[in-house]
């Protein structure tokens, strides 16, 4: 596994990979990677779209208030 493969799924999971993913290759790592930064992008887009419906029964004024005390 070379470093920047490693550092990169490093940094996506946030802790060191399992040992276990050392019988991958750097470009099943990097592949492996990727797909977690894509989840992650994707997980985050739905979630303001899954706040912003439920915001929706909020009335239009307080809505960026109620949204900064819920969700900092």
């Amino acid at each position: 596994m070379s470093s920047t493969a490693r550092s990169s799924l490093t940094a996506e999971l946030g802790v060191r990979p399992p040992d276990g993913l050392h019988t991958l290759t750097d470009e099943s790592l990097t592949h492996l990677a990727d797909r977690l930064r894509d989840a992650k992008q994707r997980q985050s887009r739905e979630l303001e779209v899954g706040i912003d419906e439920a915001l929706q029964i909020v009335p239009r004024l307080v809505r960026g208030p109620v949204r900064k005390i819920l969700f900092g």
